[in-house]
């Protein structure tokens, strides 16, 4: 039988897969950082509507991010308690 693969449920997780799922986020906040940096250099250059629409969708992409984040630190420390 093939071992079907788990997915990450908030309800289910142990303390070691949200610390997993922390740095994951962590790492994709890091990159629509640098990402927003690179486009918002580029608008401010060209000053085209492209590079505008792709700050706000990063932002955005940011706001969701940070969100979860806050999300996933909230259930490891009801976890810890």
């Amino acid at each position: 039988m093939k071992k079907q693969k788990r997915k990450f449920i908030l309800a289910e997780a142990t303390v070691d897969d949200i610390n997993k799922q922390l740095k994951i986020n962590m790492f994709a906040m890091v990159m629509l950082i640098l990402m927003l940096f690179l486009n918002t250099t580029q608008f401010m250059r060209d000053y085209s509507l492209l590079y505008g629409a792709l700050i706000i969708i990063m932002a955005f992409f940011l706001f969701i991010m940070a969100k979860s984040r806050t999300l996933l630190k909230m259930r490891k420390q009801t976890l810890i308690k």
